[in-house]
């Protein structure tokens, strides 16, 4: 998403109106007009109701959270909102960690991994060959900036969304977003906020090294 400066957008009057209420900040504006709730165009929403009525099912059948956490390649947590939640209802979507935040704390953190790539027309990776992470809150010493400047658009600073991560052969390096992190080492920032794709055969490595470290930053 491009940052535009409102002051080349918006009349004078209209943004002094604006100022009194969001001066100095960063803030979303959605489309006019009512659009199709994420995922029932493409069916995927039904896709996924199914897949957490099959997680239901099998966990009342006896199958313990890990089981089902490797069965469907989501974390332990997400299952468990799964199983124990009550009726989800998708929260409001918007490129911003306080939506990620939201779908996160519903068990959809999945949901708003693949909104955000899927507005950015990066491809989401398999989620038969990836474990997702929970967000979470990562060192930016440990990411790869190799990759940065073959970024495929520019995010932003001004927009604080996750970062989105690939840990495969045992480093970590973006999926998207190499601007946005060359940004925040520039900031001096220690740590933000990301999704890791985790490739299958190195979750037990990932758990073990990484996976239990890092700050869960969901409420």
């Amino acid at each position: 998403m491009q940052y535009e400066n409102a002051k080349d957008i918006l009349p004078a009057s209209l943004l002094e109106e604006v100022q009194k209420y969001a001066e100095g900040k960063a803030i979303y504006i959605p489309k006019r007009g009512k659009t199709k709730g994420w995922g029932e165009a493409s069916g995927y929403r039904n896709k996924l109701n199914k897949r957490n009525t099959a997680i239901c099912s099998r966990y009342s059948a006896g199958a313990s959270v890990m089981e089902l956490s490797e069965e469907f390649f989501l974390s332990p947590e997400s299952i468990k909102k799964i199983v124990y939640g009550k009726k989800i209802d998708l929260p409001e979507y918007s490129p911003s960690l306080f939506s990620a935040e939201q779908y996160s704390n519903a068990g959809l953190g999945e949901e708003w991994v693949r909104i955000y790539l899927s507005d950015h027309n990066v491809e989401v990776p398999n989620n038969t060959e990836f474990f997702l992470s929970e967000l979470v809150k990562i060192p930016l010493r440990l990411i790869d900036e190799t990759d940065s400047a073959a970024d495929k658009e520019y995010v932003g600073s001004s927009l604080d969304v996750p970062l989105i991560i690939m840990f495969e052969q045992h480093r970590f390096r973006m999926l998207f977003g190499g601007q946005y992190l060359s940004d925040l080492v520039k900031e001096k920032r220690n740590a933000h906020h990301a999704y890791i794709f985790v490739s299958n055969e190195e979750y037990g490595f990932y758990m073990n090294n990484f996976g239990k470290q890092f700050q869960r930053h969901c409420r």
